[in-house]
């Protein structure tokens, strides 16, 4: 078990150093890529400015606990933009074009290749600026800094990332049955959408529908309350719940969906 999860790390790692190689080749597109995060993240904290401009609070949070719920959810975007994104958008055309062969024959776990195989470094710069910034927004207020709320925010963000990769996994693999799925990267963007906006806005149904059968108030929200509220055991274990499940879902889609798999040379 351990040398394999060496050996995989070592792997990860080859591919990060040559895409970053081929990344800085492109200078153009590795600054124009950093002006889109800028852009995005820029459209996102206005439309929040806009409605504190009308509100007080949302539900439990505050416009202070905005910004920092902003900050993890830009942070959520740029790491799963940096590993799985560049990947998983790629998956439909892998499949409808039998190049996805290439990956089957590998000595590798298939699903580790067309998930892992490239790497946006570009990101990293907006990675370590937005690290930056959260530090800056929780020392500025002491309510923030307890050990226990920074490891568990950790934890539940990590957490957070494995549910929406088994999301837009399971979404790229839909190909798989439709032979032609191009909806799916659109499809798996609307669905973010939720997990853009705290999880107090949502209520009744489609607050149940947020925590359960799509959950996205899982990625971003839950690791925001672990920071700004402490220990929500309650969001946490059920997240780490719906984080196997959905985990368990990917793989069992992958091994079906390679079944159905009609290959080049078929």
């Amino acid at each position: 078990m351990k040398a394999s999860v060496v050996r995989y790390l070592s792997l990860w790692l080859s591919f990060f150093s040559n895409t970053l190689t081929r990344d800085m080749e492109f200078k153009a597109n590795f600054i124009g890529s950093l002006i889109v995060d800028a852009v995005y993240y820029g459209a996102h904290y206005y439309f929040f400015s806009i409605i504190f401009s009308y509100v007080d609070v949302l539900g439990r949070f505050t416009s202070q606990d905005v910004k920092i719920f902003l900050v993890i959810t830009f942070l959520a975007d740029t790491v799963y933009m940096m590993i799985f994104s560049g990947n998983l958008f790629t998956l439909n055309k892998l499949i409808v074009s039998g190049d996805l062969d290439f990956t089957l024959i590998r000595p590798v776990n298939g699903q580790f290749m067309v998930s892992f195989r490239y790497v946006k470094s570009y990101a990293i710069i907006s990675l370590i600026i937005l690290v930056l910034l959260l530090a800056k927004l929780v020392g500025d207020n002491s309510d923030y800094k307890a050990i226990d709320n920074i490891f568990l925010f950790i934890t539940s963000f990590f957490i957070g990332q494995s549910i929406w990769y088994s999301i837009d996994f399971m979404t790229g693999c839909l190909a798989f049955w439709f032979k032609n799925f191009t909806v799916g990267g659109w499809l798996s963007h609307e669905f973010l959408k939720f997990a853009e906006r705290p999880d107090s806005i949502y209520v009744g149904l489609l607050r149940r529908t947020m925590f359960t059968i799509l959950p996205m108030a899982l990625i971003s929200s839950v690791p925001a309350r672990m920071l700004l509220y402490g220990p929500g055991w309650n969001f946490l274990f059920g997240q780490i719940f719906i984080a196997i499940i959905f985990l368990i879902l990917s793989r069992i889609v992958w091994k079906v969906g390679i079944k159905k798999y009609e290959s080049a040379s078929s």
